[in-house]
């Protein structure tokens, strides 16, 4: 019988482990002649693209023409093409959390919770402008104006045009559709979207004195779950919901990307309030990831199908390495939560930062009616002879092991060969595998080779009872 290896990272609502899993795995869109084959493909890895010299949580990144921002601990640093890294002249009031982060095409704003500043050139300057409201926790931008959301504030301030430096406190708009407090604001297709508590609406330019005005008919009674989490990807916007779900615009409408495991998952994070999204798009596949201090959760847009990503090396528990995100100079530049490192996400790199991946796939459980199965052989089809030529990976194998009790117990490891480099006949077959009612397999792969799964079969009898 054909297993398709490929999908989603599905835990069910209980301990039982009997569920999916899919871990620094994704799941792959082939389409060819107008039929669409789904595969699994490694996560692309992290390779180094710059080390600011400061050991600090990276908290955010902006890129602005030829530069990338980027704040590291409280230090802001300017990075060009050629990965040169220049600290910026003055420093933030804070040292951790995420920040929020735009620009001006001159100006690059930060704000963290408690103040704002100014960068220009090299230099960063605190905002000190009588009219500018206290603690302010997003920036976004649009049509010349910085426009900042505050804590415990239903308000969006506006700057003046073109300079962050100056703040008249008469320039502010209310979300007066419900009297929740905004957590959040972006702007994405020309409408500033403020995202409260238990309700979201878009406001546009409508020229008036204060030049933001609530667009008619789009007010949506769904709020926000994670102040950090809306981002823009393809196209559209992606945020967490007040009732933990994930969810996509259409137009103004929240539709739910997440599925019912998903949600779960996140419901049972202790960390879920803070956490932050981020999205990549890498050779055709366009990823939102949401992450917290506990779990890193990844969505394929043209897939469809979940998945999580950890680093440093276990799967199921922590985090992945990646704390941020920005696209510069053609890469997906990603900031790392501890280091001061800032990383190039690639396909071609199969670690994080040098360190060993992990990956991680139990399919779906293979039955049939309740009858007993007595396998003969399975087939795991690799792409295979893509092993390196020396070190780690210059033989690469998989590791195998099987469950007939739902995930309770299982078999010891049983380990194949995948094909060394130029290889490409090598077959990974497991025989003589225990009888059941039902199989649980887990696949597990750590050397750092390049990982394509396309499909697996089973041969075996079927009882009668």
């Amino acid at each position: 019988m054909e297993i398709s290896f490929a999908g989603g990272a599905y835990k069910t609502f209980s301990k039982n482990l009997n569920a999916q899993e899919c871990v620094n795995f994704f799941t792959h869109v082939d389409q060819e002649g107008g039929t669409s084959e789904l595969s699994l493909r490694g996560t692309p890895g992290l390779k180094e693209w710059c080390d600011t010299g400061h050991f600090a949580e990276v908290r955010g990144e902006k890129k602005m023409g030829v530069y990338l921002y980027v704040v590291v601990g409280n230090k802001v640093f300017r990075i060009n093409k050629a990965k040169v890294a220049t600290e910026c002249t003055g420093t933030l009031n804070t040292s951790s959390g995420k920040v929020s982060m735009e620009t001006n095409g001159t100006q690059v704003m930060i704000v963290d919770g408690m103040d704002g500043y100014i960068v220009t050139e090299t230099t960063v300057a605190e905002i000190t402008d009588d009219g500018f409201f206290s603690f302010p926790e997003t920036v976004t931008y649009q049509d010349g104006y910085f426009i900042v959301s505050f804590r415990d504030s239903g308000r969006g301030q506006v700057s003046d045009l073109n300079d962050g430096t100056s703040w008249d406190a008469t320039m502010y708009f209310n979300a007066e559709g419900d009297p929740d407090n905004t957590l959040a604001i972006l702007s994405d297709h020309r409408d500033a979207i403020m995202f409260g508590t238990d309700t979201m609406s878009p406001w546009y330019n409508s020229g008036a004195t204060v030049p933001f005005d609530r667009k008619p008919g789009y007010f949506q009674e769904v709020g926000l779950g994670a102040r950090y989490s809306p981002v823009q990807l393809e196209n559209t916007v992606y945020f967490l919901t007040d009732k933990f779900q994930i969810v996509t615009l259409q137009g103004a409408q929240p539709i739910p990307v997440s599925t019912r495991s998903i949600d779960y998952q996140i419901s049972q994070d202790s960390d879920r309030a803070n956490a932050i999204g981020m999205s990549v798009t890498i050779e055709g596949n366009a990823f939102y990831i949401l992450t917290t201090i506990n779990n890193t959760w990844a969505y394929n847009a043209a897939s469809k199908f979940w998945h999580k990503l950890t680093s440093y090396p276990e799967p199921f528990t922590g985090r992945w390495r990646g704390n941020c995100s920005e696209y510069f100079d053609k890469k997906n530049i990603i900031g790392d939560y501890e280091n001061g490192k800032l990383y190039e996400l690639d396909f071609d790199t199969f670690t994080d930062n040098s360190q060993t991946i992990r990956r991680v796939r139990v399919p779906q459980t293979i039955k049939q009616d309740g009858k007993m199965i007595f396998p003969s052989c399975l087939e795991i089809f690799f792409e295979q002879g893509t092993g390196l030529a020396t070190g780690q990976g210059s033989d690469p194998k998989a590791m195998l092991r099987y469950s007939i009790d739902g995930g309770h117990t299982w078999s010891s490891e049983i380990w194949r060969d995948v094909g060394k480099i130029g290889e490409y006949k090598d077959r990974s077959v497991w025989n003589r595998l225990a009888a059941g009612r039902q199989f649980v397999l887990e696949l597990s792969v750590s050397d750092p080779i390049k990982w394509v799964v396309t499909g697996a079969n089973l041969e075996a009898e079927i009882g009668t009872s």
